[in-house]
């Protein structure tokens, strides 16, 4: 983030994102602003109440219903402006870009690069990203 001048901050899988009255999910990994961390700081755990800028969720193999259909719907409604779904299983980066209250998906696999409106400077093949 620091490369992009950006005031953003990576957040592993330890905040809670609100995605109803009385329901939050805890992603794997969220950006947010450094206004919401901010907010956030002083607390032992955490739910955000406005939306994060990414969230990314790895598929389980137990569930993969949960990140690509509830999850899906759970975050547009929260307005997540772009959400990621990480899948080992498929080996594939699945990119969801909010467009008017819906995700636009589009999907990489292998070495194809990883297009992202939110990060458009990103240089990740999704090779590189499972690599790890």
């Amino acid at each position: 983030m620091e490369r992009v001048s950006v005031d953003w901050v990576v957040m592993p899988g330890n905040l809670g994102v609100r995605t109803a009255e009385n329901k939050s999910r805890i992603p794997d990994l969220v950006i947010i602003s450094e206004n919401q961390r901010q907010a956030i700081r002083s607390m032992s755990s955490a739910v955000l109440e406005s939306a994060p800028l990414l969230a990314v969720e790895i598929v389980s193999a137990g569930n993969p219903q949960d990140d690509y259909r509830y999850k899906r719907s759970e975050y547009a409604v929260r307005e997540v402006p772009e959400y990621w779904i990480v899948d080992p299983i498929k080996s594939k980066v699945s990119v969801l870009r909010l467009v008017d209250g819906f995700y636009d998906l589009t999907e990489f696999t292998g070495n194809k690069k990883i297009e992202s409106e939110t990060f458009p400077e990103l240089a990740l093949t999704v090779e590189q990203v499972f690599a790890v």
